[in-house]
This record gives structure tokens, C-alpha cells and sequence, in this order.
């Protein structure tokens, strides 16, 4: 992909800069104008060219060179080192993607290899002709990193859809606990990933809303980024709450096989007490006493058969009034 920047003119038109036509474009800024440096990569390699066709100074050069899988917030004297993870789902899992940012004077620099999903959500939001240009760099970080934590919030409500539907099967088809119990290992599998990679970014967010957070004089991006720190604690809020209903839908699998193994107890204990009646019936015929009904033939072994049947039909009977079947 190439480097793409975009020029926010509050004063005039926002408009595209090619990449060579960057270095001029620093020296013309004002002070109502803002500058947006995106550098998409798909190799390292391919980044470190394209940050050597831009001539950065070196050490902004450096910072967008710098790669690492943790977040991190670094303050210079002349600009800000920002690096956060952009979360992009994947086949099964969620992966995370390191985006860097250096916030400079009126310029903002991100650098990333593949794409970042919370970037374009941002850039395809933007209109023809913007007023990010009355933004500072520290804003527009504010601005970019809303959408950063909303990238986390919006795979919630699917997971929170098929936690429904889930519970609804569990009650429906009871019998189908194993397959349930798959399906409830990947939502949880998918909320813990969402929680750990969302959980990593809290010192960045909390260092940024603090109140000796500043990029340059006359900086005032307070309340924006505390509105992003309430943003962010209001999305862990609601992956805990996800979370929670995930083990909730546990409780209720478990209870429904719980309540299924008492039904087949219930069930086997008749069936028990029958063949135990059975038993007991065929032990008193088997007796060797010369007692007169044991001479009844045909007769009286249908008469056994009989009252077998009955006493069992009794039972059963007992069971069904007794709610045990």
C-alpha cells in the first residue's frame, strides 16, 4: 500500500499530498492546518522504504521504524511516540496489529504493517471537507483513538447475540449439551482474547487523560482525552459485563444437565423398582413349598403375569402423579 497523506485545512480545503511534496508541505503549515502521514506496509522492509522515500528527520524516522508487541507512551521534548494494537479478527481468533504513532507540531505520523481496521474506520468517516485542522496533534490523537476503542466494542454485540441464541438452545434442546459446551468454549475464547488485548492498553489511556499530559504550549486536548479514557473504561465495563453473561450461560448449561441427570435418575429408579418387583414376584413363585398355587399351571402363571403387570403399572402410575416421570 502507499503512503497516504491528507492535509486538514480549517481555513480551506482538505486535501490529498502526494509523498514527495511532503517536505514542502512542512515547512507551509499554519497554525490552522493539520497534516495526517499514513504509512501502510505490507513488510517491514516495504516500511523502511517508504519512511526513507519521506526524508523524516531521524528521529522521527526512527520512532516509526521502532516496532514492538506491547503498547507504549513516550513523551519528547518536540512530539509524542504512541504505539497501540489494532484488533482484527481473524478466522477463529482475534490477532493484534502494532500502530505507531508520533504526534509532532500541527503533523501526525502513523505507521503499520497490513492494515488497521480502527484507521479506516476513521477514514472512511470522513467527510469531503472536514474542521480537523483547528485540532492539535494531541486531539487528533484523541479523535483517531475513539475509534480505536470502539473497535473493541463492536465485536461484543455479536458475541452478545449468539449468548441469546445459546441460551435459548440450551433450554430447547437440552440433549445437545456437548455440542452447546463447544460453541460456549469459542465465546469465551473470543472474550478473553477481546479482554487481555483491551486490558493491555490501560496505562496508555490512563497517561494520556492525565493531567500533566501535554504535547506543546498552549495544548488543551484535556477534555477530549478524558472523554477517551471514560470511552475506554466504559468498554472494559462492557467486555467484563459480556464476560459475565458468557460464564452465566455456563451456569444455566450446567443447571439444564443437572436437571437432565436427575430426570435419568428419576427414570432408572422406577425402572429399578419395577424389575425389582419382577424379581421379587418370580422369588416367591421359585419357592419350594408345596403349597396349592404352585399347582394352579397355565392359570396361575397368567395370574403372575398379571399381577406383575399391575403392580408395575402401579408404580409407574405413582411415579407419573408424583412428578418423578
Amino acid at each position: 500500500m502507499p503512503t497516504r497523506i491528507l492535509l486538514f485545512d480549517a481555513a480551506g480545503q482538505d486535501c490529498a499530498v502526494e509523498p514527495g511534496d511532503l517536505p514542502g508541505t512542512l515547512t507551509r503549515l499554519g497554525p490552522h492546518q493539520l497534516l495526517w502521514v499514513d504509512v501502510q506496509a505490507d513488510t517491514a522492509q516495504d516500511r523502511r522504504e517508504q519512511l526513507a522515500a519521506l526524508n523524516l528527520d531521524a528521529p522521527t524516522h526512527a520512532w516509526l521504524d521502532a516496532t514492538g508487541p506491547h503498547p507504549a507512551l513516550h513523551r519528547h521534548e518536540q512530539a509524542v511516540h504512541l504505539r497501540v494494537n489494532s484488533l482484527e479478527k481473524g478466522a477463529h481468533h482475534y490477532h493484534a496489529s502494532p500502530v505507531v504513532f508520533v504526534a509532532g507540531r500541527n503533523v501526525v505520523y502513523t505507521a503499520h504493517d497490513g492494515p488497521a481496521s480502527f484507521l479506516e474506520s476513521f477514514r472512511n468517516r470522513l467527510d469531503a471537507d472536514t474542521k480537523l485542522g483547528q485540532l492539535d496533534a494531541a486531539a487528533f490523537l484523541a479523535v483517531v483513538l475513539a475509534h480505536h476503542v470502539e473497535g473493541f466494542h463492536q465485536p461484543l454485540s455479536p458475541i452478545e447475540d449468539n449468548i441469546d441464541r445459546l441460551d435459548e438452545l440450551i433450554l430447547q434442546e437440552p440433549r445437545r449439551e456437548r455440542r452447546h459446551l463447544e460453541t460456549l468454549v469459542g465465546l469465551r475464547r473470543r472474550v478473553s482474547e477481546l479482554r487481555r488485548l483491551l486490558t493491555a492498553h490501560r496505562p496508555v489511556y490512563v497517561a494520556l487523560a492525565s493531567p500533566d499530559f501535554t504535547v506543546f504550549d498552549h495544548d488543551e486536548p484535556e477534555v477530549r482525552l478524558e472523554k477517551l479514557l471514560r470511552a475506554f473504561e466504559h468498554t472494559q465495563e462492557a467486555v467484563s459485563h459480556t464476560r459475565e453473561a458468557v460464564l452465566g450461560t455456563f451456569d444455566l448449561l450446567m443447571s439444564s444437565t443437572g436437571q437432565r441427570t436427575n430426570e435419568v435418575m428419576r427414570v432408572l429408579t422406577v425402572v429399578t423398582v419395577t424389575l425389582g418387583i419382577v424379581a421379587a414376584v418370580a422369588g416367591l413363585m421359585g419357592m419350594n413349598f408345596q403349597a396349592d398355587v404352585f399347582k394352579a399351571g397355565n392359570t396361575g402363571f397368567r395370574d403372575v403375569l398379571l399381577g406383575s403387570g399391575l403392580l408395575i403399572v402401579l408404580v409407574v402410575a405413582l411415579g407419573r402423579w408424583r412428578g418423578w416421570l
